[in-house]
């Protein structure tokens, strides 16, 4: 599935009165048969922590009008969570009024992916340290958006939920089964989903699931123990060293000699690309220094698949995932084959080749995940399906 230009056909878009069924998202409940059988055009947006990418989902789960722009963060501008959260609501807001008028037909459901923690119960964000560093928010993104266009039902969402409602119309998955999606990209976050009803599991009192990146690690090369702070500001966290922000400082730190690079390059923005190069020429160094940044990582979904065997598949996207390409993945298997489940691998060496695999690369898995979700919302006034 592919993003494609808008139609050629344009008509005026006008604004919708707010009936009834226009409830806030916290108080609509989800229906996995509608999710999937609805074609609805959506506008979605996806704010990761490197791009914020938006279109129009339409029928046949493609993006068409697919636009994008550099993140706004604090650690891109200098300014307080405060300042980034109305830059971002300024420019949902603009994004959305340019689709609607581009486009042939009326909107008036959108749909946002935010790379952020969230309870996705009430829709309050508690923090993001891809986009807010290391400060804590009590931000509540729908009402905002509510409140500066009534007229259209808003959608928000974490941006690994959104993954994981993606996975409802993979058809390479069995969906009787139980799914999980992994992001590895600016940050790392992990959500499971029960396919055949489309239910994300999340604790009770706080409605989070999944913030393995901010689990506590370590990383060791060449005998000697690496330190790293996390984005939230933790020392030693999953995402210090696994995440793209983390391989990135861990090349900075390991002469580039040991990986296949060159002083000038290490020393760069490009130090991640020039690493990806290594690996697929096959550098001894560069391979063994993926293993060392994905072996965190392996050891998080070894103690998942122990504890929970019910997840059958774990798909990984995210910019780490698809600028790397299979060498990580054979990486990341690679470690769970070394480090073994105890009772199945001495069995069964492939084990863990069915149940961890890539998702697609286009980087839009997020946007069509959030529209699927938004699709598949009613309240007590609707029909379900």
């Amino acid at each position: 599935m592919t993003a494609r230009p808008l139609s050629a056909s344009r008509v005026p878009v006008t604004a919708r009165p707010l009936s009834a069924s226009r409830v806030p998202v916290t108080a609509r409940r989800f229906s996995v048969s509608r999710a999937r059988a609805s074609d609805r055009p959506v506008a979605v947006l996806d704010l990761g922590g490197t791009w914020f990418r938006a279109g129009v989902l339409t029928g046949g789960d493609t993006v068409e009008g697919l636009r994008r722009r550099p993140a706004v963060t604090t650690r891109g501008t200098g300014g307080p969570a405060a300042d980034v959260q109305r830059l971002t609501t300024d420019w949902i807001v603009d994004t959305l009024d340019e689709l609607r008028a581009e486009w042939p037909a009326p909107i008036d459901l959108c749909a946002v992916s935010l790379g952020a923690a969230m309870d996705d119960r009430t829709g309050r964000v508690i923090g993001g340290a891809p986009l807010f560093g290391a400060e804590t928010t009590d931000w509540h993104p729908a009402g905002e958006l509510a409140a500066r266009r009534p007229e259209v039902t808003w959608a928000v969402l974490n941006d690994v939920s959104a993954l994981a409602y993606a996975l409802l119309k993979d058809d390479t998955l069995d969906q009787s089964r139980t799914a999980a999606a992994l992001t590895v990209s600016t940050g790392i976050a992990y959500r499971t989903i029960d396919l055949a009803t489309g239910r994300i599991p999340r604790d009770r009192r706080y409605g989070l699931q999944g913030e393995v990146g901010h689990l506590p690690s370590r990383m060791e090369w060449d005998g000697a123990q690496v330190a790293a702070d996390c984005d939230c500001g933790a020392p030693g966290h999953v995402s210090a060293f696994a995440s793209g922000r983390g391989i990135e400082g861990v090349l900075h730190r390991v002469p580039a000699s040991d990986w296949g690079g060159d002083p000038d390059t290490a020393a760069t923005a490009g130090v991640i690309a020039a690493f990806g190069r290594a690996v697929a020429a096959g550098h001894d160094g560069a391979r063994r220094l993926l293993d060392a940044v994905t072996a965190p990582l392996a050891e998080v979904l070894l103690a998942q698949t122990c504890l929970n065997p019910q997840v059958e598949y774990t798909v990984l996207t995210g910019g780490v995932v698809d600028g790397l390409g299979d060498p990580y993945l054979a990486s990341l298997r690679g470690n769970l084959g070394r480090l073994g489940l105890y009772g199945i691998s001495d069995r069964d060496p492939d084990y863990f080749a069915p149940r961890i695999r890539r998702g697609p690369s286009d980087g839009l898995c997020a946007l069509r995940g959030v529209g699927i979700h938004a699709r598949g919302l009613v309240d007590g006034s609707e029909h379900t399906p």
